[in-house]
């Protein structure tokens, strides 16, 4: 695996956001002494600490501090923060992933291959510490036709499938209703979750995927049983689990990533460019290169029709961390039209083109500021939803990585 020179378009970037990127990603060892020059200019580090907060990887940049030994170089009150903020997160996963082990357990009881996906994946399989990945839910993924089973694991781990009443502090089982157009509307079931006395993790939500794509005008089909079914074991926290294999992981992160950047609905949020999701591909696929297979993974993409979702991630981790991915895996992907990596608002009937470039709108929270009328598609889920609950539940659809 070689990795090769950065991008033009971020060597223009200012120091606190060459910092930013270069820490987003357990940094190489020849890497050190250009970290340290950059430790070491005049850097406006409340630039630097609300982009490594909004973006997930302030964690991240403690880890390669301490790995280089640079520690030191940031004032008191900033390394505090670094400190506390990775004993919280260290505390809060391995909290998390003790309700996971118990999750796992209850699906093995039941007879069910269900596997994990995103963050808590991530975090205890690629990045370098379990502190090193924020998450804030337990993401898994089953066939609907598991749902029966899928529902009394989770119920006998202690989840209930509801909505979080922040007033009382409990958890308020959804209606039939509530829960049936969820599943009918959305890529995902009600949330199931869990109210704990641990104070870093006081609620913990399990959110069970049924598809890795979006529903609506998604042009896109991948069987979820076709991934399940090339599920491989996995170990986490001790416990057996699942998880998709090292193709279908990558195609998984894809699409992920792709269509939260490119919905309204995360968008309007200001949940649609982050780095740690970019990070996450790019570090999966460093972690796992050797193991990969990519013909095969071309092959499932072409077969899926996917080619452009999968091509834009390649795209983007290339320009923001380096290139990884080999060039003839680029060359099969690569569409005709890349115009595309510039459109926003694709559930619209006319998706819209940003006109700024990618690093000004991945950096720059006024991306929000967009046309209106490119909010109409992402209502209708939103008024159904409403008519079937009596209330809005923003969070039913969002995501959570």
């Amino acid at each position: 695996m070689e990795r090769k020179k950065l991008s033009v378009e971020r060597e223009k970037l200012s120091p606190e956001r060459q910092l930013v990127l270069m820490t987003a990603v357990e940094m190489e060892d020849p890497q050190g002494d250009a970290l340290k020059e950059l430790l070491n200019e005049q850097l406006d580090w409340s630039d630097v600490i609300f982009q490594m907060v909004t973006h997930r990887t302030l964690n991240m940049f403690y880890y390669n501090l301490k790995k280089f030994g640079l520690f030191g170089i940031p004032e008191k009150e900033i390394q505090r923060l670094l400190e506390s903020q990775w004993l919280v997160y260290g505390e809060r996963n391995r909290s998390y992933l003790g309700h996971l082990g118990k999750v796992m357990k209850a699906l093995e009881k039941h007879n069910v291959i269900v596997p994990i996906l995103k963050g808590n994946l991530l975090a205890s399989l690629v990045y370098p510490a379990i502190e090193a990945r924020i998450f804030n839910d337990l993401d898994l993924l089953m066939k609907l036709d598991d749902i029966n089973a899928v529902t009394k694991a989770l119920e006998e781990a202690g989840f209930i499938q509801g909505f979080y009443d922040e007033e009382k502090g409990i958890v308020v089982e959804a209606t039939r209703k509530a829960k049936v157009l969820t599943q009918m509307v959305s890529h995902e079931l009600q949330e199931f979750q869990k109210v704990c006395d641990n104070p870093f993790a006081k609620l913990v939500q399990v959110d069970v995927n049924h598809d890795i794509l979006w529903r609506g005008n998604c042009p896109y089909k991948i069987d979820t049983k076709d991934l399940i079914e090339r599920t491989v074991p996995v170990e986490i926290n001790g416990i057996k689990g699942y998880m998709l294999d090292y193709a279908d992981n990558i195609i998984q992160l894809s699409c992920h990533l792709y269509k939260e950047a490119t919905l309204m609905i995360w968008i309007t949020d200001i949940r649609d460019l982050k780095i740690y999701k970019f990070a996450d591909l790019y570090m999966y696929i460093k972690k796992f290169y050797s193991d990969i297979d990519w013909k095969q993974l071309v092959d499932r993409v072409k077969g899926y029709g996917i080619d452009k979702i999968v091509y834009y991630n390649f795209h983007f981790i290339g320009m923001m961390f380096g290139e990884l991915v080999p060039q003839e895996v680029m060359d099969s992907l690569r569409p005709e039209d890349l115009t595309y990596l510039d459109e926003y608002g694709i559930e619209n009937q006319e998706p819209s083109i940003w006109k700024v470039d990618f690093f000004t709108r991945l950096f720059d929270t006024n991306r929000v500021l967009i046309a209106e009328g490119q909010t109409s598609g992402m209502s209708r889920f939103m008024e159904a939803k409403m008519k079937a609950d009596g209330k809005c539940f923003h969070r039913t659809i969002q995501g959570k990585a």
